[in-house]
């Protein structure tokens, strides 16, 4: 499984993290590089209120980060390592990190999210 398959399993927990947190931007790293500097994330409110104009989706935090880690997975299919952290204007946190478990392990075979990043 990639590390998008695992983040996309993921969703529930990392949208409770990034609500704990109450982190409001994201950097995304794909295999060691930057690939998002500081992505805003959407209050619910903001999308609700974006889910009233004629014809827009309604969409949650947990929807929005979906379709998300989905157009990332489309830009960067052969990822081995993905890393989102949270920033803040004195502080980089980590909000979530999958890698392969061991050296010379096949991304499909095992990946796990750094425990630490709970």
């Amino acid at each position: 499984m990639s590390p998008w398959g695992v983040l996309l399993r993921m969703v529930p927990e990392v949208t409770a993290k990034l609500k704990g947190l109450g982190c409001r931007r994201l950097r995304w790293l794909v295999d060691g590089e930057v690939v998002y500097w500081a992505l805003l994330v959407p209050e619910e409110a903001d999308l609700e209120a974006h889910a009233r104009f004629p014809g827009m989706p309604q969409q949650s935090l947990e929807g929005w980060l979906r379709e998300l880690l989905e157009r990332f997975e489309a830009g960067w299919p052969q990822a081995r390592v993905v890393e989102i952290l949270g920033v803040w204007p004195d502080r980089l946190e980590r909000v979530v990190r999958v890698f392969p478990k061991g050296p010379g392990v096949s991304l499909s075979e095992e990946c796990y999210a750094d425990p630490s990043s709970g």
